[in-house]
């Protein structure tokens, strides 16, 4: 039997045709020609910081159910105390969210990983280490930072699909790793710039102010890097739950709004 091609991501047609272009020139106008090829260049290198789109591979980040529904998700944890504090919190307003979670914070807080299954949330891999330049490195240290963090997962009861990069950064090695694991890419539409609770000041006005129906909004919950907006985290994120309830959009499930599973169940 013979295996079945992936088709041809926008990166490839791009490359196929510009470089075609840009080998047609050669002959016509060498200068033309490698004004061509150095955009294509250009394009790619632009295009990793372009989270939201399927340039390199099929990208996830938004929900497509034409509802006024949203998602909520938290990124780089779990932490003490923030994480528990968090899941009380959506706990009361009886929310549930998508935790996507390091390697290395999972094995230093395995019980948080149990309680966040346990409340009904459910849970994505965020790689091993978290290194916000986990995609200049090569293939295999990229596909081993994947498959460690889904292994220490796994061991927890844990069979994740999705996979976030840090800083939402995307490159072309990442498709075949992923379809070697078997795990889709998910990222988001909804974000403050709070750079992982480094700024938490206006954290619910600056979501309230962008989010629409079928977002994904991303959060985090690490405790904030500066010790006097500790106190300031939580009410914030109430403000933003509140606030989506005035706004008329109701959170659900990830799962549910993006219509795909996010742990496969054994």
């Amino acid at each position: 039997m013979k295996e079945r091609l992936s088709p041809a991501s926008p990166a490839q047609i791009t490359g196929i045709i510009l470089l075609s272009v840009a080998a047609v020139f050669l002959f016509i106008n060498s200068l033309i020609a490698i004004a061509i090829a150095l955009f294509y260049i250009v394009l790619c290198v632009a295009a990793v910081f372009f989270y939201s789109r399927s340039f390199y591979l099929p990208v996830i980040s938004r929900g497509n159910t034409g509802q006024n529904l949203v998602a909520l998700t938290f990124d780089d944890g779990p932490a003490e105390p923030t994480t528990r504090q968090i899941l009380f919190l959506l706990d009361k307003y009886s929310v549930k969210a998508t935790f996507f979670v390091s390697g290395v914070n999972a094995l230093k807080h395995p019980e948080i990983i149990r309680e966040i299954i346990a409340r009904g949330h459910t849970i994505g891999n965020h790689s091993f280490h978290h290194n916000p330049f986990l995609m200049l490195g090569s293939y295999n240290y990229l596909y081993q930072e994947i498959f460690k963090a889904q292994e220490v997962l796994k061991e927890m009861g844990v069979n994740t699909l999705a996979f976030r990069p840090p800083v939402g950064i995307i490159n072309p090695k990442l498709p075949p790793v992923l379809d070697k694991l078997g795990m889709f890419c998910l990222t988001f539409t909804c974000y403050a710039s709070d750079a992982g609770n480094r700024f938490i000041k206006n954290l619910s006005f600056k979501i309230l102010k962008k989010v629409r129906a079928d977002d994904i909004i991303i959060l985090h919950d690490v405790p904030p890097r500066k010790k006097e907006e500790s106190d300031i985290l939580l009410p914030e994120v109430e403000k933003i739950l509140q606030g989506l309830i005035a706004m008329d959009l109701k959170v659900v499930p990830l799962a549910t709004l993006i219509g795909r599973e996010i742990i496969h169940d054994k």
